[in-house]
């Protein structure tokens, strides 16, 4: 739900860097320094930047809002350039949509996080989502079984080079291109899809938003678990993945006028 938000007195204006070539990053440095001038600006990679303790962070595309999601930070987020299902303020509006913020004219609007553990008789690895989680096979077209279940039962049982649950944000970005439904923010759910189905005709879900579980039926290739960008691990048949909005990521709306 959206809420009133308000930066309070002598701001801290936190800019997490994206890679060193992370050309966006450093082009809102140069437009922060004239824009707020009577405020505090901390720029540098994310730990440095959180210990600053930050009233609002600034983040360039969808790799520093992926990070901010992994640290569970309390500091709401005005995301900057292109982002898939989330709206974000364009790179030459920074300046007023910054001051704008300051102001107390931006909205704070929580966005969905996935909490993903992958159990296995290894032990459990433990990593977060905010578009998406794949499963999929590591080398391409190669085909596996997956299973699909939702609050403890069975949904469907397919082959296939992979399968995508998605956030209301995720489903708009890489989901969408596998067919899986585009699923408003205004509900509780997580769109889920195959990835290259071995037959043509295949369905795809809007299912609830916890107690999402995936299994590995048939493995004639091994099997990667991908959290966003990131590798959490590889999944066995005796494994299961699941999947459950815990937090939320707080991220900052500026109206256009």
């Amino acid at each position: 739900m959206d809420a009133a938000w308000s930066a309070g007195e002598e701001p801290v204006v936190g800019v997490v860097d994206g890679s060193a070539a992370d050309t966006d990053a450093i082009e809102i440095d140069t437009r922060l320094e004239s824009a707020a001038a009577d405020v505090t600006i901390v720029s540098d990679g994310l730990e440095t930047v959180l210990a600053a303790e930050p009233s609002v962070l600034v983040a360039a595309g969808e790799a520093p809002l992926t990070a901010l999601a992994r640290a569970d930070v309390d500091a709401p987020v005005l995301p900057v350039g292109s982002v898939s299902g989330i709206e974000s303020v364009d790179l030459n509006r920074l300046p007023d949509a910054l001051e704008a913020t300051l102001d107390g004219d931006a909205v704070r609007r929580p966005r969905p996080v996935l909490s993903v553990a992958l159990e296995s008789n290894d032990g459990v690895v433990r990593d977060r989502a905010l578009f998406d989680v794949t499963l999929v096979t590591d080398e391409p077209a190669r085909i596996s079984e997956y299973g699909v279940h939702s609050r403890g039962q069975p949904i469907a049982t397919f082959r296939a080079d992979g399968v995508v649950a998605a956030t209301p944000a995720g489903s708009h970005g890489y989901a969408s291109t596998v067919d899986a439904p585009q699923v408003s923010a205004a509900i509780d759910a997580i769109a889920v899809a195959p990835i290259g189905p071995f037959v043509t005709q295949t369905r795809q879900w809007v299912l609830p938003d916890d107690d999402l579980a995936f299994t590995v039926e048939r493995n004639e290739n091994d099997v990667c678990l991908v959290a966003d960008d990131r590798l959490v691990g590889m999944v066995s048949m005796d494994a299961r993945v699941t999947v459950s909005v815990t937090d939320t990521l707080p991220t900052l709306v500026v109206p256009e006028a």
